[in-house]
């Protein structure tokens, strides 16, 4: 069963950092098998990595994975240590188990990445926005309340924040992407 995830940090710290809303991380990872590796870990905040219950939530997977895809960097391995990178290698792991639903990737680089390179990952690969309406409106394991609950959290610290792009979203993205994913549960909510 397709049921396990592989995210980048970014989708932890805009929980975690952003949002400042741990119950609603929390209930996503309860919904699907997080896997996540140390570099990836290294990048999120202490505190949420020595939650206790984070850690019942996700499962640490301490492999190299970058040798799976060091042969695509080519001579100049840069960002070799980015958790993005990890997280498509953990993700390339699970897909050949079976087992992979989402790889969980908000940056443009790798997301690209991952498409030009991995294409058997590519139906697999989706953003944090994707991956929430995805699991309310594909999947039905989140009620539209609570994928709305979290869209609607992200729409207003993008709107709120001095920080330069909470949840690595910019106000571009929140019109071209978050508000019509909105806009979308909402009509799937009175459909459904």
């Amino acid at each position: 069963m397709r049921d396990c995830v592989a995210a980048d940090s970014t989708f932890y710290s805009c929980c975690a950092c952003d949002i400042k809303r741990k119950d609603i991380l929390f209930r996503f990872l309860s919904l699907y098998h997080f896997y996540l590796g140390e570099k990836i870990s290294g990048e999120l905040p202490e505190s949420l990595v020595n939650d206790p219950d984070f850690s019942q939530l996700v499962t640490e997977y301490n492999l190299d994975y970058f040798q799976l895809i060091k042969p695509f960097f080519g001579r100049n391995p840069d960002h070799a240590n980015d958790g993005e990178y990890e997280a498509i290698g953990i993700g390339y792991m699970l897909d050949v188990q079976g087992t992979l639903r989402f790889l969980i990737l908000d940056d443009r680089r790798p997301y690209k990445f991952v498409k030009r390179h991995f294409v058997n990952l590519a139906p697999r690969v989706t953003g944090t926005i994707g991956f929430v309406q995805e699991s309310c409106c594909n999947d039905n394991k989140v009620s539209p309340g609570n994928a709305l609950e979290f869209l609607n959290e992200i729409r207003q610290s993008v709107k709120d924040s001095g920080k330069k792009r909470p949840c690595s979203i910019t106000p571009e993205t929140c019109r071209a992407i978050l508000m019509p994913a909105i806009e979308y549960i909402r009509k799937y909510h009175v459909g459904a």
